[in-house]
């Protein structure tokens, strides 16, 4: 599929990103530690069908969409100047270019950059940005076959008493269809110890959704022509040189529609070399499978957590079934192969919720947890009472490691 480019304005912030400017003394920041180089190859697709696409959900977040999952993965490349070389994929099955010890701190260019005047401490902030890139011709969207240029609209939150020599965690957010980036879980357990950014799916009006047309989703089961992956590679570049966050603690949270594009990025960018994501929270949702709905996955390990009503009809629970699996398969977790034949532990979220509401799949690598809370029901809601104080335990879980 054709590759995107990404052009954005954000007056902000925009001469660093695109100059390399380090911190207003010319310095890199203490511990500065530059992405690892090397590009990704595709591995082979994986075969499957796709599931039902769905109506609104919850309060918070809502709305949703369905499709089921995983396949080969991508070998990676030698790192820059200064980075380590990564080991080349063999058949498909290579991991990416690694950055080092995980649980190290990695910050950011933007360590030490005073934060940009219109960014709030406690409060999410509007921002836009224009965004291009092309769609095969051949892709699912139903309005575009080509090149395509949008306004994408995101939020971003600072922690009160925000402090630009600390490399904070990041959370980036997604809604249910028909939200914005603020319909998003509150967290607020740990709302002051993070940055969140919040991103509002694409204009309905311009992105032909192939299930849900019109209905203000993500532009989930496009594969690698999907909108949001230049978005969100842009949004990562410009707050990387804006803000003081930690490149081993990136996280994505989200409900129905954003709960795909959650596992959809886990897939795609789980130690990637440039835009890590360490782990996802979502609730409902699923991970495509067919080849020509899942994006270019690869083979890295990612912490994962999942809520779903085990009978929801909007977005069945074989969809995150097969996120459950894959990231099992990748993880190289050692007790079963999928969430049916494994094992489990309980996983305490608190919240007044009983110490067995979520539960822990064992034999998987301390630093890579998956964790399940399948709910009883048919229902597609928000399931806010175990969203919040679950995605936060878990996301709080890797602060330290």
């Amino acid at each position: 599929m054709s590759s995107t480019t990404v052009s954005t304005f954000v007056a902000a912030g925009l001469l660093a990103a695109l100059c390399g400017c380090t911190s207003e003394s010319g310095d890199p920041p203490p511990n500065y530690v530059p992405p690892a180089g090397g590009s990704t190859s595709a591995g082979g697709g994986g075969a499957g069908g796709g599931g039902a696409g769905g109506g609104a959900g919850g309060v918070a977040p809502q709305g949703g969409t369905g499709g089921v999952a995983p396949q080969g993965g991508t070998g990676g490349g030698g790192g820059n100047a200064g980075g380590a070389a990564g080991t080349a994929g063999t058949g498909g099955d290579g991991g990416g270019a690694g950055a080092g010890d995980i649980t190290a701190v990695r910050p950011t260019m933007g360590c030490t950059m005073a934060p940009p005047v219109d960014l709030e401490q406690g409060n999410f902030t509007e921002r836009h940005m224009e965004v291009s890139g092309t769609k095969d011709p051949d892709s699912t969207d139903t309005n575009i076959d080509g090149p395509w240029t949008m306004d994408r609209q995101y939020f971003v939150r600072l922690p009160n008493g925000y402090d630009n020599t600390k490399a904070y965690p990041m959370i980036l957010q997604g809604p249910g269809c028909g939200g914005d980036g603020r319909a998003v879980y509150p967290l607020g357990d740990i709302a002051d110890q993070v940055i969140k950014v919040g991103f509002t799916p694409p204009d309905p009006g311009i992105v032909g959704h192939v299930e849900a047309p019109g209905g203000g989703c993500f532009d989930d089961k496009e594969g690698d022509d999907s909108v949001d992956w230049p978005f969100y590679e842009a949004v990562w570049d410009l707050l990387a040189s804006e803000l003081c966050f930690d490149q081993n603690r990136v996280f994505a949270s989200g409900n129905s529609s954003g709960a795909w594009w959650g596992n959809e990025l886990a897939c795609k960018y789980a130690g990637d070399p440039n835009y890590p994501m360490r782990g996802i929270g979502v609730n409902t949702g699923g991970l495509p499978t067919d080849p020509t709905r899942v994006p270019t996955c690869n083979n890295n390990p990612f912490s994962g957590m999942w809520i779903h009503e085990t009978n929801d009809g909007t977005n069945p629970f074989t969809g995150n079934k097969v996120a459950i699996a894959r990231a099992m398969s990748v993880n190289g977790c050692t007790i079963g192969t999928n969430y049916d034949d494994t094992s489990f532990e309980n996983y305490p979220i608190g919240g007044g919720n009983p110490d067995d509401t979520c539960r822990k799949i064992q034999g998987c690598p301390d630093l890579f947890p998956l964790v399940v809370c399948e709910l009883p029901g048919n229902g597609h809601g928000s399931h806010d009472n175990v969203a919040n104080p679950g995605f936060s335990t878990f996301f709080a879980s890797h602060f330290a490691q």
